[in-house]
């Protein structure tokens, strides 16, 4: 069974995208929730900011994948991607968008996010809630991202963690 592979806030990072990469399995859904480019705001003085190398490597992935903008992403760098989007994995309906506006969670049974940059599984009203977090510039805690995989969802940090 393909796992979820969840990430948000990379924001043109390549190592860090390097290191995303390494944790992706050839059957895994590559999930992003906003902010993978960063290119609002770029970071042009740091060498392992590369938005296009990110780019190019995502759209040659053969895995199944699912991208929304972020507040920090330009559309025009990367067009005709959304800024939320539903699919179904497990038979659960999931919402996918940044998190930076308000977007109703309707009929949806999971719902990912990002944009805090902190990492938080919760259930609310029969929803759950998945944030990876940010693997490059986490405000609270430990880089990371996430897994969704048998109605099962963890935080994973660089080098720990833990469950839900």
């Amino acid at each position: 069974m393909p796992r979820l592979l969840i990430t948000a806030d990379i924001h043109g990072f390549y190592s860090v995208w390097q290191k995303l990469l390494s944790r992706l399995q050839p059957e895994d859904v590559l999930v992003i929730a906003g902010d993978f480019f960063g290119n609002r705001y770029p970071y042009p003085n740091n060498p392992d900011y590369q938005p296009e190398s990110l780019r190019r490597e995502y759209q040659d992935l053969p895995n199944p994948k699912y991208f929304v903008y972020g507040n920090c992403d330009r559309p025009e760098f990367f067009p005709a991607q959304k800024y939320a989007l539903s699919f179904v994995y497990e038979n659960k309906k999931v919402l996918l968008y940044h998190g930076d506006s308000a977007v109703s969670a309707g009929d949806h049974d999971i719902i990912i996010t990002g944009h805090s940059h902190v990492a938080e599984i919760k259930e609310y009203q029969n929803k759950l809630y998945i944030n990876p977090g940010s693997p490059s510039l986490p405000r609270k805690g430990r880089p990371s991202y996430a897994i969704y995989q048998r109605g099962r969802a963890e935080i994973l940090e660089f080098g720990a963690a833990y469950f839900y």
